[in-house]
């Protein structure tokens, strides 16, 4: 691989902290922009998507450690590309105890590996369980890659009127060495 090629894929993972709120907000609101136009109403992805001011100080206190859950970033060139988030499974019926409840990279950084570590950074190895829009077969694709497959539990998600079916799909403890 040529050092520019190598250098347009470097990328670095460090934990996240409440003062990244910010930068995490502006990757997600960037990273649906880019895999959710297809699902998504026009005018829901145009502006700040989950919430008013108050979003960056929610945000601030999810990205607070606390021993139960786990953030991580991205970090390209000085800058944020991409994050991830874990914690302690929230479904009632819950398939696995962890959760990944975010993870998204900016479409700059597809298939440089930088999503498979961030997502490890969060989750380890651990068995898990997450929700992925139905319709976002790269999403899904990617999901497998990592020993995820669909449980058959299904929801419906509502955007400004519109609502998107997802699905859960759980990864197992891989098998002892």
């Amino acid at each position: 691989m040529a050092d520019s090629e190598e250098a347009a894929k470097a990328f670095e993972i460090a934990d996240a902290t409440p003062a990244d709120a910010e930068a995490v907000l502006a990757v997600k609101d960037q990273a649906w922009r880019e895999a959710y136009a297809h699902l998504l109403p026009a005018e829901y992805l145009a502006g700040p998507m989950d919430g008013g001011p108050e979003r960056t100080e929610r945000w601030r206190g999810y990205l607070t450690p606390d021993g139960a859950r786990r953030f991580a970033l991205v970090h390209r060139g000085g800058r944020v590309v991409g994050f991830a988030g874990a914690g302690p499974a929230l479904d009632e019926d819950c398939p696995a105890p962890l959760q990944l409840y975010t993870a998204y990279v900016l479409a700059e950084m597809y298939g440089t590996g930088a999503a498979h570590a961030v997502v490890e950074r969060v989750l380890g190895e651990q068995p898990a369980l997450l929700w992925v829009f139905e319709d976002n077969p790269r999403a899904r694709a990617f999901y497998a890659k990592l020993g995820f497959v669909p449980d058959g539990a299904r929801q419906l998600a509502e955007f400004r009127g519109r609502f998107v079916s997802e699905i859960r799909m759980v990864r197992e403890p891989p098998p002892p060495r």
